[in-house]
């Protein structure tokens, strides 16, 4: 029987967790890491051949009070605990309906992008594509509008570009921009396991970047976070810059801005690229 989402992300959620985590005790060496499905299915109060067939793809689509007491067992985040539900509901694959044309990047958003003369700020989209940035932007990311549409993206930044997928920090599992991104890229296409664009898109990316792949895998998914992106660009001086993020009106859509240190290389270049640059950049191709 083919995989389903949601028996995909309940196995890697419970492979994820060891007995120390719920409180039981290890009795003997496991032949596969994680709890065995009878332990979830006794936190979540179900009987484990329920368990067996969710996981399995071959049971009727669960009740609320029924998730809620898988994600109980299973430790699962907020974030995580919504996506279960999402992933229920569309059990089932189904080819999603052409979507509305794409929305151009506000004029306020734009006029955001402009003050923040010394901070590469950027405008991404439900995958991560870059929709508008600003000649900071422009600087760190090495002139996305003179790249291929299918370098403008942010994952190409952090999983492909020699700056940023140079430094295994950006892909940590735990706590990373990259666990982020691919997080953030599974939670808003929950309710499209069908989408073949997406489909394409994390084929690419996974052939491309085994770091990807690997976070693909494991399954995660919540919004994107503020934090550290690492960066190795032969024009600054810095290899860390803390981020922000900002989430749109329009769904899927954020605004993410980075700061060099106080008094840095990098902050006089990145001010030095706004005062010569002019005004924020929408992507080519799109409106």
């Amino acid at each position: 029987m083919p995989e389903t989402p949601l028996g995909a992300f309940l196995r890697a959620r419970r492979a994820r967790l060891v007995p120390s985590d719920v409180g039981l005790a290890a009795a003997g060496r496991r032949r596969t890491p994680g709890l065995r499905r009878e332990e979830v299915a006794a936190r979540a109060g179900i009987s484990p051949d329920y368990y067996a067939r969710l996981e399995q793809g071959r049971q009727r689509v669960p009740t609320g009070p029924v998730l809620d007491g898988i994600a109980d067992a299973l430790h699962l985040a907020d974030a995580e605990r919504a996506y279960l539900h999402r992933l229920a509901a569309h059990r089932h694959p189904r080819t999603p309906a052409p979507g509305p044309r794409r929305e151009a990047v506000s004029a306020s958003t734009l006029a955001l992008l402009d003050t923040l003369d010394a901070a590469p700020a950027f405008v991404t989209g439900p995958t991560f594509d870059l929709l508008a940035w600003n000649r900071p932007a422009a600087l760190l990311m090495a002139e996305p509008a003179r790249r291929p549409p299918h370098e403008r993206n942010l994952l190409w930044q952090v999983f492909c570009c020699p700056y940023g997928s140079r430094s295994a920090d950006n892909h940590a599992p735990e706590r990373s921009i990259g666990a982020d991104l691919v997080a953030s890229l599974r939670a808003h296409h929950a309710d499209r396991p069908a989408d073949r664009a997406l489909a394409d898109l994390v084929g690419r990316f996974s052939a491309a970047s085994p770091a990807f792949a690997a976070l693909w895998s494991q399954h995660r998914a919540g919004p994107p976070r503020p934090g550290r992106l690492h960066v190795r660009h032969p024009e600054l001086d810095t290899e860390v810059l803390e981020y922000t993020v900002l989430a749109l009106p329009e769904p899927g859509r954020y605004v993410f801005a980075c700061l060099a240190p106080p008094g840095s290389r990098a902050r006089r270049a990145f001010a030095a690229a706004h005062r010569t640059g002019g005004g924020p950049d929408p992507s080519p191709g799109r409106p």
